[in-house]
């Protein structure tokens, strides 16, 4: 690259930091850390669009990603940078409404959202931009009101829903209601039911 194309790009860098600063969304420190931050009418952004290696776009994920000042998220594409890095938005009154974390555009790991008095409300686990692990949800007071388990973004297993001071339990398999699983293993109930079967035979013989 020549001199005076070396010189052309950094005048547009500096340009471009200059216009991001005068906007209110950047500071220096914010641009050397790929750290963004996006207003909102009743709550703020902070997010990281840390630079990522070229990714094979999955067409089932939901991609989050950044332009124009903006947060946006397509199914199975992006167009701009993807969020890379913690990610937390805030009331206007300061305190936690959502944080977590995203890996190249994808939410990972554990989510937590609060409601404006700082109750707890949902927690969830990610994985690759789907739900994968444990999830619980809160009533207004704070307290665990359900909870259950995620594979590949499917209810899989046991749920239990607190309603007042009843407990509701249903049994989930890839998203679908069944009956409650059994609790010893196959081989275990196939070894029973041999014996029962040869017991029976006998007793008619």
């Amino acid at each position: 690259m020549s001199k005076l194309n070396k010189r052309i790009s950094f005048l547009v860098m500096i340009f471009i930091l200059v216009a991001d600063m005068a906007m209110g969304q950047y500071s220096s420190k914010d641009f050397l850390t790929h750290k963004i931050i996006v207003n909102h009418d009743n709550y703020t952004v902070v997010a990281y669009v840390k630079p990522t290696h070229k990714i094979y776009v999955e067409s089932d994920r939901l991609y989050y990603w950044f332009s124009t000042n903006l947060i946006k998220s397509t199914q199975g594409g992006y167009s701009g940078k993807l969020l890379n890095g913690r990610y937390q938005e805030f009331f206007l009154n300061k305190s936690l409404k959502e944080w977590g974390a995203f890996s190249a555009g994808l939410k990972t790991g554990k989510w937590k959202s609060w409601d404006e008095a700082g109750k707890l409300k949902e927690e969830y686990y990610w994985d690759s931009g789907k739900r994968n692990g444990t999830y619980s949800k809160y009533d207004l007071l704070g307290r665990l009101a359900e909870k259950g388990k995620y594979r590949n973004d499917l209810l899989n297993g046991k749920q239990t829903v607190m309603l007042g001071d009843s407990t509701k339990v249903a049994y989930f398999k890839k998203g679908k209601p069944v009956a409650k699983p059994h609790i010893l293993p196959k081989f275990i109930r196939n070894i029973f039911s041999k014996k029962t079967t040869k017991h029976t035979e006998s007793q008619i013989q």
